[in-house]
């Protein structure tokens, strides 16, 4: 009898545990979703990146767009993944 009212005691408190962390766990997903900005606030940090100059080229006449170039000295340097 012991045994098992332990075993139930103690599935009651795992179960409370449980319950506070999805409730906390909810909570912190709420606070992200209202302070994360949108996809359309992002846009301006969304660059349309072109893999060459050639390609540059052919997609700015084509979308009538200009062209920043950007160059890279480092020993490492590569934009496209982030190591400049």
């Amino acid at each position: 009898m012991f045994r098992l009212s332990s075993f139930l005691l103690i599935c009651l408190f795992m179960s409370h545990l449980t319950v506070a962390q999805d409730s906390t766990a909810r909570r912190i997903l709420k606070d992200y979703e209202t302070t994360r900005p949108s996809a359309r606030d992002l846009a301006m940090y969304r660059l349309d990146w072109a893999g060459s100059l050639d390609e540059a080229l052919e997609r700015a006449a084509r979308e009538s767009r200009p062209i920043f170039l950007v160059i890279i000295h480092a020993k490492y340097g590569d934009i496209s993944s982030g190591h400049c």
